[in-house]
This record gives structure tokens, sequence and C-alpha cells, in this order.
């Protein structure tokens, strides 16, 4: 069986004598959990696993005049806040509108600068 170490455990993926066997052992030390091994049948295996670190390469060295390459900062989108004064009529490209103004906000797009000044004539009595 496993010992297990891991700060995850994935408890459905136990079975029961699995999962009865790692709640007896847990904090345990390795003694004990080869004693209970061996007192349940289990063979057991240690915990603590000798992993051979491979040799390093030596780190690259690098040229005494390295150019710097600049990064680009990207630029925070903010919302774009249309202003403009009462009955003022601009065109916004990226909509393809055109937005008509009242009250120093947006209260009217069309496709047509003629609708829009159809509405703010009838709507708010502006000329």
């Amino acid at each position: 069986m496993v010992n297990w170490t891991d700060k995850i455990i994935h408890w459905n993926q136990l079975g029961s004598t699995e999962l009865k066997r790692l709640i007896t052992t847990w904090g345990k030390d390795e003694k004990f959990i080869a004693k209970y091994d061996k007192a349940h049948g289990f063979e057991s295996s240690p915990t603590t696993k000798t992993v051979a670190k491979p040799k390093s390469a030596p780190a690259p060295t690098v040229p005494a005049k390295a150019v710097k390459k600049a990064v680009p900062v990207a630029k925070k989108v903010v919302r774009q806040k249309h202003t403009g004064a009462n009955g003022e009529i601009k065109f916004v490209e990226h909509r393809n509108l055109y937005i008509g103004f009242f009250g120093g906000r947006v209260v009217v797009t069309k496709r047509t600068a003629e609708a829009c000044k159809e509405v703010l004539r009838t709507d708010y009595g502006v000329e």
C-alpha cells in the first residue's frame, strides 16, 4: 500500500481498506505504519523516497553587453464616457452610430444624424 504523504488526497479515489488505513495511520511515524501493515497483512512501502537529483548544467553565460528590449506596457482599458452639450450630435466610429446629447449625457443613438436630430427635436425640444 502507498503511504500517503501528499498534502492533497482525493478521498473519492480511495477504497475502503485504504481509507481505513489512512485514517488509522494519519500523522504516525514510519515505524508505526510498518507495524500496522505487518499486523494487517499489507505490504509497506517507505514514505521517504530517495530521488536522485539530476546534475545541474552550468548556467549559461550572458554576454557583457546584453541589449534589453523594452516591453510594451498594456494600457488599461477605460470605458469611453461620451459627453456633449444639449442638442449636440457626435459620430462614434467604432459603433457606426450617431449619438445625441441632452442634460450632459447620451439620450439617443441612431444610424443617421437626421434621425438623431428628429428625436432630440420631438422628445427634448432641442433645435
